[in-house]
């Protein structure tokens, strides 16, 4: 996967691909590494890059990733999502989009486009590190695209499938409802 990263104030192309259950292969502006990576927890990474033992923490910013590296902190933002715009909020708990949590494989995929999904519908199963991974629908809605097929390899941040909201309307008349009788029993 080919990524432009904006890197403090520098924007960096770098390509990653997934090899093995926890290796890659990156190019950094035409140097190549290889890489082995271990998840610690949410937001930590261990590295073994080119051979060399690293720990590299990750906390979530409004517009991308802050790492610390080396005892460095660095803002990383990927480009093209910024590109794209600022992600609609939604009032609801867990991820708004479909994307891996790590480099994974694609095992399966559950949905079509055209299909009606509902909050927590298995949608597609991913692979990393001999794990399996189910990734859910985040909201009810109408697939619209589906970017992957099984054995493709995907990233963090990839979209794997499209979801157009839709709305419950039942919910919403209930709360109109509910709304009226609390207005005229005043």
């Amino acid at each position: 996967m080919e990524y432009r990263l904006k890197i403090q104030e520098e924007t960096i192309p770098v390509e990653i691909n997934s090899k093995e259950a926890n290796t890659a292969t990156a190019t950094i502006e035409d140097r190549g590494y290889d890489l082995k990576y271990t998840l610690i927890s949410e937001n930590e990474l261990h590295l073994l890059v080119n051979g060399k033992s690293v720990n590299v923490y990750l906390a979530k910013t409004k517009t991308g990733k802050t790492i610390l590296l080396n005892g460095r902190t660095y803002q990383v933002q990927d480009m093209d999502n910024l590109a794209k715009g600022p992600k609609k909020k939604r009032g609801i708990d867990g991820p708004t989009t479909v994307t891996p949590p790590m480099p994974a494989v694609v095992i399966a995929v559950n949905v079509n486009v055209g299909d009606r999904v509902e909050k927590g519908q298995k949608l597609v199963v991913v692979s990393a590190m001999k794990m399996e991974t189910t990734l859910l629908a985040p909201y009810n809605g109408m697939v619209t695209r589906v970017n992957v097929q099984a054995s493709d390899k995907v990233m963090p941040g990839d979209i794997l499938v499209d979801i157009d909201e839709i709305k419950d309307e039942n919910k919403d008349e209930m709360k109109d409802e509910a709304v009226s009788e609390l207005e005229g029993g005043r």
